[in-house]
């Protein structure tokens, strides 16, 4: 048996890791791209499995109907201010028309899929839904088993990539240094504080969810 030598789950991953570097390699190789910062490449990957792994490791136990709606709406307004933040999610703009686009991007950050209309605009990649998604499960999670998960829910914000801009800028700004050279510093840096901030915080929300089962 596969359990008597290696861990089934171990084995599951293995695979998936597996999957994911023919699946860039692929893409690199079947495309004029090039890849200018292996790191960026890597981060979607690290966003989607952790919370994936996060996902399958937690159990939500509603008490009863009720409570599994209160969950429900919680973790649905938690997902889409992560969402909305950022620019991800929000209301139409002045198109008067309907506008849909892909764009294959390398794997995580895309397949992209842009939408605009008069009443919602969608900018989703899949690497932020499939990682903010699994945040707001663990928020659902959290908020069925009655836990204290609201630092966690508030540092879930701040995973938005978009967000750390504004946030980094006057911290970096202590160093000193023009207002432009700041905020080029913070977009460089973005997606690195952001991926941190996402680990932590699932790591923040999964604990408190372990501690708070009976």
């Amino acid at each position: 048996m596969v359990s008597a030598v290696v861990p089934r789950n171990a084995v599951v991953w293995v695979v998936v890791l597996v999957f994911e570097a023919i699946a860039l390699v692929g893409y690199f190789s079947a495309t004029s791209a090039t890849m200018t910062q292996f790191r960026y490449v890597v981060y979607p990957f690290v966003w989607i499995n952790a919370g994936l792994w996060a996902i399958l490791r937690t159990t939500p136990a509603p008490q009863n109907r009720r409570h599994r709606l209160l969950g429900v709406l919680v973790a649905v307004g938690y997902f889409l201010v992560v969402m909305g933040v950022p620019g991800n999610v929000g209301l139409g703009g002045l198109a008067t028309g309907t506008d849909l686009r892909i764009a294959w991007y390398a794997p995580g950050w895309g397949p992209l899929l842009a939408f605009d209309s008069s009443w919602i605009r969608l900018y989703l990649v899949p690497f932020e839904v499939v990682g903010y998604a699994s945040l707001a499960y663990l928020v659902y999670a959290n908020v069925l088993a009655v836990a204290r998960g609201t630092i966690a829910s508030v540092l879930g914000i701040a995973t938005c990539v978009g967000c750390t801009v504004p946030i980094l800028a006057p911290a970096v700004g202590l160093l000193g240094g023009p207002a432009t050279a700041l905020t080029t510093t913070a977009y460089q840096w973005s997606y690195d504080v952001g991926t941190v901030l996402f680990l932590v915080t699932l790591g923040l929300l999964h604990v408190s969810h372990r501690r708070s089962r009976p």
